[in-house]
This record gives C-alpha cells, sequence and structure tokens, in this order.
C-alpha cells in the first residue's frame, strides 16, 4: 500500500494511566515503520515530558506541546512559543487566583502552586491527584524542573481545584480570545484542568508543518487520539481515528473508532488501515 503519514499521541493513545505501552502497540509500530510508513509522535506533552524510549519504537519525529514544538533526528524544525508579554500576563492572573500551573518549554518545566505535586499519590482525603500511576512521568521530568516561570513558553498546564472559585470556564471567558484553550487531557476527578497556547495553535498546526516537511499531502495523514487536545488534528488528518476510551467529542471529530487503548486500540486500528500488512 502507499506510505502513510502516521501521528499519534501519547496519554491515552500509546500510554496508558500507569504509562505503559501495550505490548500489542509496540509490535504495531515496529512493524508499520518496518514498511515503511512514517510515524511521529504528536503529543501535548513537552520534549522533556516524552519518554525516550517512545521514540525508539519506530517514530521518525516528534510533534509536542500541542503542535507548537517539532523536531527529526533530535533537531528542532520549529518552535512557536508564546512571547514574554503574554506569559507574564497569564503568570500574574494564575498568581491572583492561586492556580496550580505547569509551564513548558523544549529544555525546561516549571512548576508553580505545587502543580507537580498532582502526580503524587492522594492522600485519599482532600490531595488531588491525577489517576493511573506517574512514577515513571516523575522520574523522567526530574532533571528539567524548574522554579518560577519562562520568560517564553510553548505551553501551560493549569488545575483548577473544585473549592477555588475558578472554573475552567473563567479561563475561557477572561483568555479565550487570545489564546488557544482546551480542557486538560490529564485524568482528575477534583477538579479542572486546561491547557493553553498561543492563539490559533494546535496539534492541526503541527501535523501540517511536519508533513509539509516530510513531502505528504493531507489525504495521506493519518491521526490517532482521544482527548480534547487531539480533536483539531483528528479533523484535518487524512483519517482521524478516537480511541474507545476517548471522550464522546473526540470520537465525533474522528472518521472512526478503535478500541480502547488496554483493548489493543492501536493495534487494531494499524490492522484496520493496512499499516501491519505485508
Amino acid at each position: 500500500m502507499a506510505q502513510r503519514l502516521v501521528f499519534v499521541d501519547v496519554d491515552g493513545t500509546l500510554v496508558n494511566h500507569n504509562q505503559e505501552v501495550p505490548v500489542s502497540a509496540q509490535k504495531a509500530l515496529s512493524v508499520a515503520a518496518a514498511a515503511g510508513h512514517q510515524l511521529v509522535l504528536c503529543t501535548g506533552r513537552s520534549k522533556p515530558e516524552v519518554y525516550p524510549a517512545l521514540l525508539n519504537l519506530g517514530f521518525r519525529g516528534l510533534v509536542g506541546s500541542n503542535g507548537s514544538y517539532g523536531e527529526m533526528a533530535g533537531a528542532a524544525i520549529f518552535d512557536d512559543r508564546m512571547p514574554e508579554d503574554d506569559v507574564a500576563e497569564l503568570a500574574s492572573w494564575f498568581d491572583s487566583n492561586r492556580t496550580a500551573c505547569f509551564w513548558t518549554t523544549p529544555d525546561a518545566v516549571y512548576s508553580v502552586h505545587d502543580f507537580i505535586d498532582l502526580f503524587r499519590p492522594s492522600d485519599g482525603v482532600s490531595k488531588p491527584a491525577a489517576a493511573g500511576d506517574w512514577t515513571a512521568y516523575l522520574r523522567q521530568i526530574g532533571p528539567y524542573i524548574q522554579t518560577g516561570v519562562p520568560k517564553t513558553a510553548n505551553k501551560v498546564t493549569f488545575f483548577l481545584s473544585a473549592d477555588s472559585g475558578v472554573r475552567l470556564a473563567d479561563a475561557r471567558e477572561r483568555f479565550g480570545r487570545q489564546f488557544s484553550i482546551v480542557s486538560g487531557s490529564m485524568p482528575q476527578e477534583l477538579g479542572e484542568t486546561g491547557e493553553l497556547t498561543a492563539l490559533g495553535m494546535d496539534k492541526s498546526v503541527g501535523l501540517k508543518k511536519m508533513a509539509a516537511r516530510l513531502g505528504f499531502a493531507p489525504g495521506d495523514t493519518v491521526a490517532l487520539g482521544d482527548s480534547a487536545n487531539d480533536i483539531a488534528m483528528l479533523r484535518s488528518a487524512g483519517t482521524g481515528i478516537a480511541m474507545g476510551n476517548g471522550t464522546p467529542e473526540a470520537k465525533e471529530a474522528a472518521d472512526w473508532v478503535t478500541a480502547p487503548i488496554d483493548d489493543d486500540g492501536l493495534a487494531l486500528a494499524f490492522e484496520r488501515l493496512g499499516l501491519t500488512h505485508a
């Protein structure tokens, strides 16, 4: 079959809530890459948050931070950040509301108001925590954690606790005309998370840039995802596939839906697409 360019989301698509890649997915990626298809990670994570082992599963490149950063062979090919004034304005608003947030760049992550504690085990009473086991994630980002706020950033993820008095809708009302805001992909039961990038920035932007770089027509691209930050990518790809564990909105945006991640969803999608056929 014709060579395809395949964009694969990380959390909820390739990596489950315990930070594991299903064996079936590993095999499918290896076979597809060997068959000549081009694989690109397309994630909300920044480069420091991406496990190096993932890139060794046959991926040729990385699109990170919701489309704002891209690299091939370890070298950046685009890096679109929010400028200093925008970062300062956002940081002031987050600080005034005591909002836990997480700024990312290609070489560092910045945890403000204890955002990083969301990835540590809950006390079972009042401390909120992301669902699943994030031990491997904490180990991965440990060397990259910085204090304070960066001058420029690709993305900021923020957490609004249920008792904070501030909702994601308030952030959209305040900043929706200045920035792109989507609900966060991090599983969270005791509040809301949001992901914010420069206005007009989303995964579809990175998809189009990478496709142009590699010489693929839009119709020859495939995208797999599961959450709000995948919707634009699913719509813009030649074929968009939502995971069975995905949000209703992601499923609506996709051309079709595969099985959940832990039920071999990625491998089954690759099989249906013919990517793993000899």
